[in-house]
């Protein structure tokens, strides 16, 4: 499998993931909001949950941007090969 299927898959199950990845963040609408990758509760990283951009996310404050693959690895503080 490689890494685009991996974010097709990560997608498909984004609402679960980010509320795994940012535990302080909430849904607010169709976006899931936390303080940033750290996270905390906030309005900074915003990921959508829905329509043509589900899984794509930013954060406001850094200019980080990607795709749940990316974020994950950003929450986690690794890289891919």
């Amino acid at each position: 499998m490689d890494a685009g299927q991996i974010s097709r898959r990560l997608a498909e199950r984004a609402e679960e993931v980010v509320a795994y990845l940012l535990p302080g963040g909430r849904r607010q609408g169709r976006e899931f909001c936390a303080g940033s990758v750290g996270g905390e509760q906030g309005q900074s990283l915003k990921v959508c949950l829905e329509g043509g951009k589900v899984g794509v996310w930013s954060d406001f404050a850094t200019g980080e941007v990607g795709d749940l693959l990316d974020l994950w690895c950003a929450v986690r503080r690794i890289s891919l090969p």
